[in-house]
C-alpha cells in the first residue's frame, strides 16, 4: 500500500469523526465570529448609552471659595449636571437617585492652593455593577476631572506669571532604538512589547492550536484500537514506523486546516471586536493615566528570510507536538485515554518553556535547571524564535533542527513499541494473569 493511500484512508476516517470535525472545522468559523459579534454589540451599545447618558454629581462645597467655584464651573462645562449638598449626606440614599459620583471640597481648599499648598478633594464614584458600562462612566467623570484639574493648573500659572508647560516637561526627550544594526526611531519599551507580542504571540497561539488537535493523531490509533483494525493493520507488509508517519502526516494536514480557519475565524473576531473601540474611547473620554485602548501599530522589521525561518519552525513544531500525541495515542489504550494524556503531554512542557524562554537567558541558569530545559523539546522552539528575532539565523535554524531530532526521537520510540505487537501482547498477558487470580 503506497503513502498516498494511507494518508487518503487516514483523512477520510478522521473527517468521519464528529468531534474532530466539529472542533477543528466549525468551532474556529462559528466560535471567533460569534465572540466578535457579541463583543462588537456590547461596545456599540456601552458607546450609544454612553453618548445619551446625561452624568449627575453631587457637590458639598465646604470651602465656597474661588477655586472650588472655579473647578464646578469648569465641570459644568463638560454637560455635567451638578446638585449641590449641603452638611452631611447618607451615600446611599444619595446613590439611589442616581448621581455617578459625589465630590466634596473641605474647608481651606482656596487657602491652601493660594499658599502654594496642594489641597485635598474627596470623590466617590457609585459603580452600580460590575460591567463595562460601569467602566465607561467611572472613566468618564475621571477625565472630566482631570481636565478640571488642568484648567486650575493653567490658571494658577496665568495668574502667577509661571509657564506651566515648561516646568512640567522642562526636558524633552526623544527616544530611538538601536536594534540589529539599525536605529529605529520608537522607544525601546514599544520595541520590546512589539517583539513578545508579534514574534512570541503569534506562534504560541498557533503552537497551542496545534496542542489541541493532537489530540487527532492521539485518536487516530484510538479509534484503530477500539475497532479492532489496528492487529490487521500491524499484519500488512508496511513498516510500523510508516504506519505512525502517516498518522501523523494525516493529523498534520487536518491541523493545518484548523489553524487557517482559526486564522479566518480569528481575522473576522478582530474585525468585529475592536472596530467599535475607537467610538468607545471618545465616548469614555479617558485620561492619558487610564487609556487602556490605545495600542501601538506593528514595528518589527522582519524581512523574507526571517518569516521563512519563522514559517518553518512552526510547522517544525507542529510535528513535534503531533509525534508527542502520537506516542500518546500508542501507550493509551483507547480514544478516552488518549485525549485525556495528550494535553498534559503537551502543555506542561510548553508553557515552562515558553515562559523561561521569553523572561530569561537560558544560558544563565544553573546546571541542573539547564539541563532539564535542553531536555524540553519545546525550549529550542523557542529558542529558535528567540535567535529569528535577533537576526541569528543558522542558530535558529540549528535549534529548529534540534526541535526535529526530538521529533525523529518521539516516532522511533512508537515505532518501537508498535513492533513485535508489544502493546498487544502486554495487554493480553495482563487480562490472563486478572483472570487467574
Amino acid at each position: 500500500m503506497s503513502l498516498t493511500a494511507l494518508i487518503y484512508k487516514e483523512l477520510k476516517e478522521l473527517l468521519m469523526e464528529k468531534t474532530i470535525l466539529i472542533g477543528v472545522v466549525l468551532m474556529p468559523l462559528l466560535l471567533f465570529p460569534t465572540i466578535g459579534g457579541t463583543f462588537s454589540f456590547t461596545m456599540m451599545e456601552a458607546a450609544r448609552t454612553g453618548e445619551t447618558e446625561t452624568i449627575t454629581l453631587a457637590v458639598n462645597d465646604l470651602d465656597e471659595g474661588k477655586y472650588s467655584k472655579f473647578l464646578i464651573d469648569e465641570i459644568r462645562e463638560n454637560n455635567v449636571q451638578v446638585i449641590f449638598i449641603r452638611g452631611s449626606s447618607n451615600l446611599n440614599e444619595l446613590f439611589d437617585k442616581g448621581i455617578a459620583a459625589f465630590i466634596e471640597f473641605p474647608i481651606g481648599f482656596t487657602e491652601k492652593i493660594s499658599a502654594g499648598q496642594k489641597a485635598k478633594i474627596y470623590v466617590f464614584y457609585n459603580v452600580k455593577t460590575v460591567k463595562i458600562g460601569s467602566l465607561i462612566s467611572i472613566s468618564k467623570i475621571s477625565g472630566i476631572l482631570s481636565r478640571a484639574y488642568q484648567s486650575l493648573s493653567e490658571k494658577l500659572a496665568e495668574e502667577r506669571g509661571v509657564d506651566l508647560e515648561f516646568l512640567s516637561k522642562p526636558i524633552e526627550e526623544e527616544s530611538k532604538t538601536f536594534y540589529r544594526g539599525d536605529v529605529l526611531n520608537h522607544p525601546p519599551t514599544i520595541m520590546v512589547n512589539t517583539i513578545l507580542s508579534s514574534i512570541y504571540g503569534l506562534p504560541l497561539i498557533a503552537l497551542i492550536i496545534v496542542a489541541l488537535t493532537a489530540t487527532i493523531s492521539a485518536t487516530s490509533i484510538g479509534l484503530e484500537k477500539e475497532a479492532k483494525t489496528l492487529e490487521i493493520l500491524l499484519t500488512l507488509p508496511i513498516s510500523r514506523f510508516k504506519i505512525l508517519l502517516t498518522k501523523m502526516l494525516a493529523s498534520t494536514i487536518i491541523a493545518l486546516i484548523g489553524m487557517f480557519l482559526f486564522g479566518v475565524g480569528f481575522g473576522i473576531y478582530l474585525i468585529l471586536a475592536f472596530s467599535r473601540i475607537g467610538s468607545l474611547q471618545s465616548v469614555s473620554n479617558m485620561s492619558g493615566d487610564m487609556d487602556v485602548f490605545t495600542s501601538t501599530g506593528p514595528l518589527l522589521p522582519l524581512n523574507s528570510t526571517s518569516v521563512a525561518i519563522l514559517m518553518f519552525t512552526i510547522f517544525v513544531a507542529m510535528l513535534l507536538t503531533m509525534s508527542i500525541g502520537t506516542l500518546v495515542g500508542v501507550l493509551a489504550e483507547d480514544v478516552r485515554g488518549s485525549q485525556q494524556l495528550v494535553g498534559a503531554a503537551t502543555f506542561l512542557p510548553m508553557f515552562p518553556a515558553f515562559f523561561l524562554t521569553a523572561f530569561i537567558d537560558l544560558d544563565e541558569l544553573a546546571f541542573p535547571t539547564s539541563l532539564l530545559m535542553m531536555l524540553n523539546p519545546y525550549t529550542h522552539f523557542f529558542r529558535a524564535i528567540d535567535y529569528v528575532a535577533t537576526g541569528k539565523y543558522l542558530e535558529a535554524v540549528s535549534a529548529t533542527m534540534t526541535t526535529g531530532l526530538f521529533t525523529l526521537a518521539f516516532l522511533v520510540i512508537s515505532a518501537w513499541l508498535f513492533s513485535g505487537e508489544r502493546l498487544i501482547t502486554l495487554k493480553i498477558s495482563l487480562r490472563k494473569k486478572k483472570e487467574v487470580s
